[in-house]
């Protein structure tokens, strides 16, 4: 389920109080619509699909107009702010993780986001080996579209030896990072802020070193692949919000992510980084 909404915390409480079991992560993309009462399109492209893979959206035209979004936070509801879209594996031929992209329209920035998704594996194989999957929710601010990273197919990750590469990609980054504009550092602070990445004072006294060691300090606390992936995403989705070179930034940042993880550690590193 992809939604866009002007207030994310209305759509989390609405989750929270009529569908429990939802799951949903807190990134959020910001964007404009490029019309007056716009509609912002998302069209599947599944012309490379993973073998076994099905995906169909559950109406067609998949559009949202701003117009309709304007009425969630005053009588919240699905139907105002969302596409839905079912997603299966066929048992047994499906093996490889899912990696649908969807392209977003209409709206500036335009971007790409992705439905990833693990196979289950079947009961007789569960005893020897494990398979982890995540849900492909998207949560929105507004002008927002995000998706949760997909776990490697890997059944046996450290994710400790992932946070070290990721710690020291960022170290060599260091320099190019405090490089950057001050006058963008109060934005991106707001933005760091926004996503609960940085504390109240870091916001009212930007520093990119202090936005830095933040960053860090939460991530030592992740102990799960996807979560790893979730708070690296919100960390480069909060430059590109920036935009200008700081937008640039993150694209570097993260294509060194995923390169260094995969030469290190032959993982796939789910995060998008279409600036």
């Amino acid at each position: 389920m992809y939604s866009v909404v002007r207030d994310l915390e209305v759509l989390k409480r609405y989750l929270e109080s009529k569908h429990t079991s939802v799951e949903y992560d807190d990134i959020a993309d910001y964007f404009k619509f490029i019309q007056p009462n716009g509609t912002l399109k998302l069209t599947l492209q599944k012309t490379q699909l993973q073998l076994g893979w099905t995906v169909n959206p559950d109406r067609e035209p998949m559009e949202l107009c701003q117009s309709t979004i304007e009425h969630f936070s005053s009588c919240p509801s699905p139907s105002y702010a969302t596409c839905s879209i079912s997603v299966y594996a066929k048992p047994g031929i499906a093996q490889d993780p899912l990696h649908c992209p969807i392209k977003l329209t209409g709206i500036d920035p335009s971007k790409i986001v992705y439905i990833n998704k693990s196979p289950v594996l079947p009961p007789s194989m569960s005893s020897t080996t494990s398979s982890s999957s995540s849900s492909s929710n998207v949560v929105h601010e507004s002008t927002s579209v995000s998706s949760t990273g997909g776990a490697s197919p890997s059944a046996t990750v450290d994710v400790n030896k992932v946070k070290k590469v990721i710690d020291d990609v960022l170290v060599s980054h260091d320099a190019a990072l405090n490089s950057l504009p001050k006058k963008g550092l109060s934005e991106l602070t707001s933005q760091l802020y926004t996503v609960r990445l940085v504390n109240n004072a870091v916001r009212q006294a930007p520093s990119m070193k202090e936005c830095i060691d933040e960053f860090k300090a939460s991530l030592s606390f992740k102990r799960k692949l996807p979560k790893v992936e979730k708070h690296c995403q919100k960390f480069l989705n909060s430059f590109i919000a920036v935009r200008g070179s700081y937008a640039d930034a993150a694209e570097a940042l993260g294509e060194d992510w995923i390169e260094a993880i995969r030469n290190e550690l032959g993982l796939d590193f789910n995060i998008n980084i279409d600036a």
